[in-house]
């Protein structure tokens, strides 16, 4: 198959064989509508994973693309606002979908929509986010979760 090097959607450098192939990137594919779990690679799964259980600490890095969209490293794998994807720095509903996803991957889907828990998480960390994007530390996730009696 032919591969391509760059991803479709936002032009960046694809560095694993299994996106190559597809010609987009995995955060990309997502907001593409391509959820194809085979495609991905072994450290991709085992990351995805961590994520669902809420095991260790990771950052979640927003950024803008070439384009202006938004990129996060965070699957988007729960569409309940937004099917067109995430977004940050107000309180409409791609930032609800980033909430909810964010917190989704670190407790589970029940455990952040319990509560509207994720519309909390919402407006103390990503409806304040600059608009061109940030990190959010794990550590910071994990302290809000705990205080949140999560």
């Amino acid at each position: 198959m032919v591969q391509i090097s760059t991803c479709i959607r936002c032009g960046r450098k694809l560095k694993t064989e299994p996106w190559a192939e597809m010609g987009v990137g995995r955060i990309c594919a997502g907001y593409l509508g391509i959820y194809a779990e085979d495609v991905a690679n072994e450290k991709e799964a085992e990351q995805d994973s961590m994520y669902s259980k809420g095991i260790g600490v990771f950052e979640v890095i927003l950024e803008r693309d070439m384009n202006g969209y938004a990129v996060a490293n965070v699957p988007h794998s729960v569409v309940h606002h937004s099917p067109t994807g995430f977004d940050w720095g107000y309180s409409g509903s791609g930032p609800a979908e980033l909430a909810l996803n964010i917190l989704s991957a670190m407790i589970g889907q029940e455990a952040a929509q319990e509560n509207q828990l994720y519309q909390k998480f919402k407006w103390d960390f990503i409806a304040h986010m600059p608009k061109e994007g940030g990190t959010i530390r794990g550590e910071d996730i994990k302290r809000w979760l705990t205080e949140k009696g999560q």
